[in-house]
């Protein structure tokens, strides 16, 4: 997946499950006080929580950013709600 894709994506509200060196991953979204936020975590681990869609992108765990996980993985390890 690329940028614009992932982007494209948020934009819109898509909900996103991937699967990344045997690990899943979600981005999904809610409010925290009262603030529209963009939420990113490892299932069932702490989640980070942003307001702007490119800061998606540059979240880190474990010295690997969003995008970098999504472009090294295929289509079949994505899920799009």
């Amino acid at each position: 997946m690329t940028r614009d894709q992932l982007l494209d994506l948020i934009k819109h509200g898509r909900e996103i499950e991937f699967k990344y060196n045997n690990k899943m991953y979600s981005i999904t979204y809610g409010r925290t006080n009262g603030e529209y936020v963009i939420s990113f975590c490892e299932f069932y681990k702490e989640s980070t929580e942003v307001t702007n869609p490119e800061d998606v992108c540059n979240i880190d765990r474990d010295e690997t950013t969003v995008i970098q996980m999504l472009e090294s993985i295929g289509e079949g390890d994505i899920w799009i709600y």
